[in-house]
């Protein structure tokens, strides 16, 4: 799985047209209205273009005012030739739902921690041992027991009073 990519949603998006005719190759589009939708430029979302119809495509999509520049065929469609005036709005994909589902299920077990790991890949870090802390190497987290050696003198004297 790749990173998650963190995306923006609206609640009362309303439904529109595109303005210009899109070609299978086509990456931008002009939205008739905007009314609701999501604004951020650079911030990625998904619209699905002639919902309902053979042409149904889904994209992920970035705004600048009125346009977004298109990542077509994504979840699984593929891409499509859309008349203007072709019905678009912004969805929650398939794509997304899977990329929930899965931080939700490597959760398993109550104080777990959550990683990405290299590939990247999600973790799951179950809850430390009693005393343990949670530590790094710089790349990966682990729990470890700490010694009263580990801590300079300052630090001695916080421990003391945390650990006994």
């Amino acid at each position: 799985m790749a990173a998650v990519t963190r995306r923006q949603y609206k609640g009362a998006a309303a439904q529109t047209t595109i303005t210009n005719a899109l070609a299978s190759g086509d990456t931008s589009a002009t939205l008739a209205a905007t009314t609701g939708w999501p604004s951020t430029a650079a911030v990625p979302f998904y619209v699905v273009i002639s919902p309902g119809t053979a042409s149904e495509e889904k994209c992920s999509a970035t705004i600048s005012g009125s346009v977004l520049t298109l990542t077509r065929a994504q979840d699984d469609t593929t891409a499509q030739t859309h008349a203007s005036g072709a019905t678009i709005y912004p969805v929650f994909s398939a794509d997304e739902a899977d990329e929930a589902n899965l931080f939700a299920s490597t959760m398993t077990t109550r104080g777990d921690l959550l990683t990405m790991g290299s590939g990247p890949t999600v973790a799951r870090i179950g809850i430390g041992t009693a005393g343990y802390v949670l530590t790094s190497n710089g790349t990966d987290a682990a729990w470890a027991a700490v010694a009263a050696e580990d801590f300079t003198n300052d630090q001695n004297i916080l421990a003391t009073q945390v650990f006994g």
